[in-house]
């Protein structure tokens, strides 16, 4: 069975990449993550939908 994650999860793409926050499931089974990329001093954010057997949760959030 997939991972089931709620909103403020923690969570990293499995083959890697930034940590990630799950801001919503939506009922298509996919999780809205956000996270923010940056480029010397200046932060993006960003956003995305993954799968849940993309996902894993990150044990110790940075």
């Amino acid at each position: 069975m997939p991972n089931s994650f709620k909103t403020g999860d923690v969570v990293r793409l499995k083959s890697g990449g930034p940590d990630m926050t799950v801001s919503d499931g939506a009922a298509s089974g996919t999780y809205l993550c956000h996270w923010f990329n940056r480029e010397g001093d200046v932060w993006t954010p960003q956003h995305a939908g993954f799968k849940p057997e993309q996902l894993v949760e990150v044990d110790n959030p940075r």
